[in-house]
């Protein structure tokens, strides 16, 4: 599911079986030298976290991304999104981000760290591949962190 009105109803109506919200961190660096690589993440992360979607589709609501700069304050911003998304009833909060500065607080706020790679230049049926292929490393941390909390 996606956050629009027509998803978020079927949400509303199947709370308990609709437990999941994967959320896209986007860094925007102001750095003229960095604009293409940011722009070239965010869309491979935009394209993974879709297909985490459809693969996960009535399981999970795939959220609006969070962008932020390097001068963000990290645990502030996924503590406060940790707190509003719980209140609205999700037991599970999937952060997904190619910025390895996540790194140091993956484990803690529950953040995927996937390298981003560039989609711009693919046919369709290799980034097809490339996308099947993260989504199977990602899989089983979906895997784990349900069976974990006994979901």
């Amino acid at each position: 599911m996606y956050w629009n009105s027509k998803d978020v109803s079927v949400f509303i109506e199947q709370k308990e079986f609709v437990d999941t919200a994967v959320i896209p961190l986007l860094l925007i660096d102001g750095q003229a030298s960095q604009l293409k690589q940011n722009a070239s993440s965010a869309e491979f992360l935009m394209a993974l976290t879709a297909f985490i979607e459809n693969q996960f589709k009535g399981r999970v609501v795939l959220m609006p991304p969070i962008t932020y700069t390097k001068k963000s304050n990290y645990q502030q911003l996924a503590e406060e999104w940790t707190e509003t998304l719980s209140e609205m009833g999700f037991k599970h909060l999937f952060f997904v981000s190619s910025d390895m500065a996540w790194g140091t607080e993956a484990s803690e706020l529950n953040v995927i760290y996937t390298p981003s790679i560039p989609l711009e230049n693919m046919d369709q049926k290799l980034r097809q591949s490339v996308l099947d292929d993260q989504l199977r490393q990602i899989i089983p941390v979906f895997a784990n962190r349900w069976a974990k909390n006994g979901q």
